[in-house]
């Protein structure tokens, strides 16, 4: 078998392996409830809050897939943060080290497996982005761009915490850094207009790679603008997995039991 084969291959049984192991146990099914849930009571206060339901309907879907997208990030933050981290403090990363697997597609499996879970999150907001988008031409869309920049986004988000898991000994430490990105990358899309117009919007929307989910969601969705608008957002996200799958094929590189350097 040749070596990208042979690569691609063990890749994918990690992934295989990790997902399930990942989807069956309490904290794969913890985000499933917990995605449910919130999105739930946003699609039922969108559709019976006075205020709320004097929004437009596209607006209304708008919120929604952010809110996927949002959950998915935040998802693969917190399970990538144990990914190696975890697994070094529970003493279970040495044997994971020793299989002729190999570290690159060992990363690359638990990435797959991460992105596991964002593919359960946007299967369960797939129903609720159905249903506020009944009765218009708008639902199949926001489901295509949803799954598509949501996939790179999480990817690159996923990416780029497994190789901060690979250099910090801490799997605490890891998760902390990934909520504090996530955070910084969620956080400004609640500014109010005139400081997301602002110099301080304009470099935070560039830079971001969920203002980039977020502004070609609101182009599709809202404005209802075709592809050739989206392709800057998703160039845009695809060179943040790059760069963050980038990142972590050095990281792993360097992983030790003891942490990294």
């Amino acid at each position: 078998m040749s070596t990208p084969t042979a690569f691609a291959g063990n890749a994918l049984r990690v992934t295989l392996k990790e997902a399930k192991e990942s989807l069956y146990a309490v904290r794969g099914s913890m985000w499933a409830v917990i995605s449910a849930i919130i999105l739930s009571l946003m699609s039922y206060l969108l559709l019976t809050d006075a205020e709320l339901s004097l929004l437009d309907q596209s607006e209304m879907l708008y919120i929604v897939v952010s809110l996927a997208v949002g959950l998915g990030l935040l998802a693969s933050g917190i399970l990538a943060g144990d990914s190696v981290a975890g697994e070094r403090e529970r003493a279970t990363l040495e044997s994971l080290l020793l299989t002729p697997v190999g570290r690159g597609p060992l990363i690359l499996g638990k990435i797959g497996a991460i992105l596991a879970t964002w593919f359960l999150v946007f299967a369960i907001s797939a129903p609720y982005i159905l249903v506020i988008g009944s009765g218009t031409d708008l639902s199949v869309p926001a489901l295509l761009y949803t799954f598509v920049l949501g996939t790179l986004c999480v990817a690159g988000f996923t990416s780029l915490t497994v190789g901060i898991s690979c250099l910090i000994s801490s799997g605490r430490s890891v998760t902390l850094a990934a909520l504090a990105i996530f955070i910084a990358m969620a956080a400004p899309t609640l500014l109010g207009t005139v400081l997301q117009n602002s110099w301080f919007g304009i470099i935070y929307n560039a830079l971001s790679p969920f203002a980039q989910v977020r502004l070609s969601l609101d182009s599709v969705i809202v404005d209802k603008e075709g592809l050739a608008i989206q392709l800057p957002h998703i160039g845009a996200l695809a060179a943040f997995f790059v760069l963050a799958a980038a990142f972590a094929a050095i990281a792993a590189r360097r992983i030790s039991l003891e942490g990294g350097e």
